[in-house]
């Protein structure tokens, strides 16, 4: 009979739960029977570690060492970190939004350890700006554009919205906000950021269109400047749903969003046509969707609700439609990761301050398949 890991049955199934799953849906999962899965959590019988492995890493997005704490670990909720959004609404974030939530909590640990607890900049952001409801935005987007040394000439010269993501992602990087993407695997959900003093993030639904990508980047960033986490829905009747405080903070970092990327000043140097060639001609200016660019319009009074909902429906259909396949898993990673990440935890490796395993940790790649993720990512082999 085989040894029964000493895992923790109340943190075993307080993973489980935090996650709104079923005994059936971690089996199912596991493709094993929902009995051995109760077992488990009774005490009965372990998993043993390649499952326990499994268990953390795939389903439930926590770190093993867990299971064998003493006790439950106390921690934050979607509830603490979304204080701007109602109750009623974080109840009801599906398992794969709350996985994805644990696992940007995973990461801000991550980048602690691998900053060695220091602040990675000596001066943020969210150091210097802040979002209130009294907020003008014009100035405040121009103050943070400075910020970020791109000028609206610099921005239009990109012309690639994937190639705009890129560059946005680098410059709020270089100021204290930190990047992953994920396959959300809902895309009711086009992102979230987590608030935190020394590592804020954002979190970016990678199935999106990279203009849709780079309006959430945005939308998320005037949330860290209201210093809370939050949440980017795609659908705008769930902006419409919200009342009083929550809906004006929603609206407040859509307005934000739009401002930063297609400042009023600017677009009015460009007429007033309403037609989507010349809706198409403005997008390419700045390096957005054509919908940041209606949505200008329609909060200027220039076109109706109707007409707006009708061109949005119509661009969405048009982007699912080009939508292409996954390319090389290595390559995905890399992307989801962001240079800054892939490339301070190598450099930790490299100076031996972790080991083989805990860059396998910090990565989410298997030890085994490091030296080729080395290769795709810094275009090196392991030398070690």
């Amino acid at each position: 009979m085989k040894e029964k890991l000493p895992v923790n049955i109340d943190v075993l199934k307080w993973a489980r739960t935090s996650l709104s799953l079923s005994p059936e849906d971690v089996a199912q999962r596991l493709s094993k029977d929902k009995h051995e899965i109760e077992s488990w959590e009774a005490g009965s019988t372990s998993p043993t570690y390649a499952q326990l492995e499994k268990l953390a890493h795939e389903i439930y997005k926590r770190p093993v060492a867990v299971f064998f704490f003493p006790s439950v670990p106390e921690e934050e909720t979607p509830k603490t970190d979304f204080r701007t959004l109602p109750d009623t609404l974080v109840d009801e974030l599906p398992p794969e939004i709350i996985k994805l939530y644990r696992k940007a909590k995973l990461f801000q640990i991550y980048l602690d350890e691998l900053h060695e607890s220091a602040k990675p900049v000596g001066i943020s952001m969210l150091d210097t700006f802040e979002l209130n409801q009294n907020s003008q935005v014009a100035p405040i987007t121009k103050a943070i554009r400075k910020t970020l040394g791109i000028s609206i000439d610099e921005q239009s010269k990109w012309r690639s919205t994937e190639t705009a993501f890129k560059n946005w992602r680098v410059a709020l990087e270089a100021n204290g906000i930190f990047v992953f993407k994920d396959a959300f695997r809902n895309n009711d959900y086009s992102g979230f950021c987590l608030y935190d003093e020394k590592y804020p993030l954002i979190f970016v639904n990678n199935s999106m269109p990279d203009s849709r990508q780079i309006f959430t980047l945005f939308h998320e960033l005037g949330h860290l400047f209201y210093r809370s986490g939050g949440i980017d829905f795609r659908s705008r009747e769930t902006v419409r749903l919200l009342k009083g405080y929550f809906r004006n903070i929603e609206v407040s970092c859509n307005r934000f969003a739009n401002e930063f990327l297609v400042p009023q000043e600017e677009l009015d140097l460009f007429g007033r046509k309403i037609s989507e060639s010349h809706f198409k001609e403005l997008a390419e200016r700045f390096s957005v969707s054509r919908e940041v660019i209606l949505r200008n319009y329609f909060d200027r009074g220039l076109v109706d609700a109707n007409y707006y909902e009708q061109m949005v429906a119509k661009w969405a259909e048009q982007a699912e439609n080009k939508r292409s396949p996954g390319g090389n898993a290595y390559y995905t990673k890399k992307a989801y990761l962001g240079d800054n990440y892939v490339n301070l935890a190598f450099s930790k490796y490299y100076q031996n301050k972790i080991t083989l395993d805990a860059l396998s940790e910090y990565l989410t790649v298997k030890p085994k398949y490091i030296s080729t993720f080395e290769h795709y990512a810094l275009g090196v082999g392991m030398s070690r």
